[in-house]
């Protein structure tokens, strides 16, 4: 699992745009994507990347929590099998 967001500006023909970048999975694999949210002058461009990182942060939170309480399910029921044998 690979976690990780930001927010960059890039210039493209003399003009300064940001960006909200984060990782997802493409063609089974992890990739940077960036997704343009607009002028970097602009106070709403960075409104709207600051909400796509919580957005982003409060996602990759909820995965993490799904992956452990699987982790703890799958790890409970192995030491369960384990225990039969010696009751």
């Amino acid at each position: 699992m690979q976690i990780g967001c930001g927010i960059r500006t890039m210039t493209v023909k003399d003009h300064d745009y940001l960006y909200f970048w984060h990782y997802e999975s493409r063609d089974g694999r992890r990739r940077a994507v960036h997704d343009y949210m607009g002028p970097a002058r602009d106070p709403e461009s960075g409104r709207k990347a600051i909400e796509a990182m919580e957005a982003y942060a409060r996602k990759a939170i909820e995965e993490a929590r799904r992956r452990v309480q699987a982790a703890r399910a799958g790890a409970m029921a192995g030491s369960r099998q384990g225990r039969q044998g010696y009751q």
